[in-house]
């Protein structure tokens, strides 16, 4: 692996500890406290020592510090010892449920920056004609994954909130409450997020598109944009998507595994052989 993929190995990695966030905004009956440490201190890590994200964060002036910030932002927010989303108790880690979408707000933003930065870098090396192949099938497949796990969560979210958002209008006989004007602003961030999600894709199979669009299309349903087809009912509407999604999801999950976990392997094992050299020089 040459010194280029090396450098877009360390950022796919980074990519999948940030996207793997994600998973606090699943409701499962407990969580893995040791991936949650791990987690928590390997997102500092990157920025504290001499690593290709820091070196890019470096090159880029006030955009580089405002990017970094925003990094330690969202980290204090779901890690920090403070966080009141995230919180080890002597039964496993606590993970409050209601605040979901600062965790996306959180996550979404800065998958999507390096993401940025790892295809400007693709696109910087071809055009030095500096080989990257090597690299390029695991930036796609973590693309992938990680929309798949987005689309995944995002739906989940929305869904609970239209529920919750029909039953305030109920209790208030059809009107609007400040409950409901509540829940309906959480919606509308959280399809801001998803048009994030979408807007930001450089995916073009038709695989990944059918699952974006469908749910694109249970959103109109929910706004009112577009009415149910004659005969189907917004229930029916929510289970083709969630059955596309998921569908779409263990597609892409099958296919990470089996180009990123070689590709990651490799990785490992370049960087090991390359400090096994240093010190044998050094020797």
């Amino acid at each position: 692996m040459n010194q280029n993929c090396l450098v877009l190995a360390t950022l796919v990695r980074y990519q999948s500890m940030i996207r793997d966030t994600l998973e606090y905004t699943l409701e499962r009956d407990t969580y893995d406290v040791a991936v949650y440490n791990t987690k928590k201190s390997a997102i500092l890590a990157e920025l504290e020592n001499n690593t290709p994200l820091k070196s890019f964060i470096d090159q880029n002036g006030e955009k580089g510090e405002a990017f970094e910030k925003s990094i330690r932002e969202m980290h204090e927010t779901i890690y920090g010892d403070g966080s009141t989303i995230l919180k080890v108790a002597n039964d496993g880690l606590r993970v409050d449920h209601a605040q979901h979408l600062a965790i996306f707000k959180g996550v979404i933003p800065t998958h999507e920056t390096i993401a940025t930065l790892i295809n400007g870098y693709i696109a910087d090396a071809e055009s030095k004609n500096i080989d990257v192949s090597e690299a390029k099938p695991a930036v796609v497949a973590e693309e992938r994954f990680y929309r798949g796990v987005c689309f995944l969560t995002l739906a989940n979210n929305l869904i609970k909130l239209f529920n919750d958002y029909n039953a305030a209008r109920r209790e208030s006989n059809g009107a609007e409450s400040a409950s409901s004007r509540f829940i309906g602003n959480d919606i509308s961030e959280v399809i801001g997020l998803f048009n994030t999600v979408c807007n930001a894709s450089r995916l073009t199979d038709e695989r990944y598109w059918g699952a974006a669009d469908k749910l694109n299309i249970l959103v109109h349903y929910m706004t009112g944009r577009r009415t149910l087809p004659m005969g189907k009912g917004m229930g029916e509407a929510i289970r083709e998507v969630q059955d596309s999604i998921q569908g779409y999801l263990r597609e892409a999950e099958t296919d990470f595994h089996a180009v990123v976990d070689p590709f990651m392997q490799q990785f490992i094992n370049d960087v090991k052989a390359q400090q096994e050299a240093d010190a044998a020089a050094a020797n």
